[in-house]
């Protein structure tokens, strides 16, 4: 398992020195660049929600939605996720952006109970919860590929419907058109 998070740093670490890399050196030839608006995608987060993603970037200002359904027949899970955008720095191929995710989770599930009077006599009940994460933060879009990009973002954020104040991280990676 270790060695999976340092694979990740590595790689995230090496994504971030290349783009770095092409940033500084300067084009032979002026290639039009690619204006791409949307993004389809998978995110992750505590305040931006989890699941399938799809952002929206006009201009400086952009949201993202995140959307993950579950049902079988003993549990229901639900989880979606709508975050504002803000572009403060945008280069070729990244960008610095502030966001603010908001992330409703709703979970219900069958519960068995025991019973210590009649321990044979089995019996189920649902047990559902349901509760809004907020966060704010800072995030770095790093684009590779042409039009793949990868997301990390970082911040403050409340859990379970403002009961709790924590730190929070986030990622997504998207396909741009």
């Amino acid at each position: 398992m270790k060695k999976k998070y340092q694979f990740i740093v590595l790689l995230c670490f090496g994504m971030l020195t290349n783009s770095l890399q092409v940033l500084g050196q300067e084009k032979a030839n002026s290639a039009k660049e690619i204006v791409t608006k949307h993004g389809l995608g998978a995110g992750a987060g505590f305040t931006t929600g989890y699941g399938l993603s799809y952002r929206y970037t006009p201009n400086k200002w952009g949201a993202q939605i995140n959307f993950a359904p579950y049902k079988d027949s003993e549990t229901e899970r639900y989880s979606v996720g709508l975050s504002f955008l803000y572009t403060l720095i945008q280069n070729n191929n990244t960008s610095l952006f502030a966001y603010q995710g908001n992330h409703y989770y709703y979970n219900s599930q069958m519960q068995y109970v025991s019973n210590p009077i009649a321990p044979f006599n089995e019996t189920y009940k649902r047990v559902s919860e349901g509760y809004m994460n907020n966060g704010i933060g800072f995030g770095i879009e790093i684009i590779f590929a042409k039009r793949i990009s990868f997301n990390l973002m970082a911040g403050f954020a409340t859990y379970r419907n403002f009961s709790n104040i924590n730190l929070t991280g986030e990622t997504a990676l998207f396909y741009k058109f």
